[in-house]
């Protein structure tokens, strides 16, 4: 079975990338090499991940069109786009709630996983409520195990749809 996941976030964002330090970056991109690393593990399950990378949120319907994926990975906060579109970094959640929403009406059957580090319940019922179809807190998904486990949920998701 092959999987195409379309991962979008912030990190991959020449905004993003050109506001921070490189000290900065280092969890992130930490978190998706380990990620990437993960999903290359997969001859034995019987399922092969592409992972396709953005940090183009404002073309998310162009990415969807071009790439085709079957799972969208998506990060809950946009700091920098929140700062760029509205001049408040309060409302980073406001830029992927509101891709969701739409990304939603045009592709009402397309799996969205949403995560985010340390997540509430307030933020967790705002992602469900957009449209997302499962939601994983970053931390723990820096530890191969977890990687793992996401991995089956993906195939999981493929399965039944």
């Amino acid at each position: 079975m092959k999987i195409k996941v379309l991962f979008l976030d912030d990190i991959f964002s020449d905004l993003f990338r050109q506001t921070l330090d490189q000290e900065q970056l280092v969890f992130d991109d930490t978190w998706s090499a380990s990620l990437e690393r993960e999903f290359s593990r997969t001859r034995d399950i019987g399922a092969d991940f592409e992972i396709v990378k953005s940090g183009d949120i404002e073309n998310w319907q162009q990415l969807i069109e071009k790439e085709r994926p079957d799972i969208v990975l998506l990060d809950l906060y946009w700091h920098e786009h929140a700062r760029k579109k509205w001049g408040d970094v309060r409302r980073a959640v406001d830029i992927s709630l509101d891709t969701l929403k739409q990304l939603r009406k045009r592709y009402k059957d397309l799996p969205v996983i949403q995560y985010t580090l340390k997540p509430n319940q307030q933020l967790m019922e705002q992602s469900y409520a957009a449209g997302a179809t499962f939601f994983l807190e970053k931390v723990p998904l820096a530890i191969a195990e977890v990687h793992c486990s996401l991995k089956y949920i993906m195939i999981y998701l493929m399965r039944n749809r």
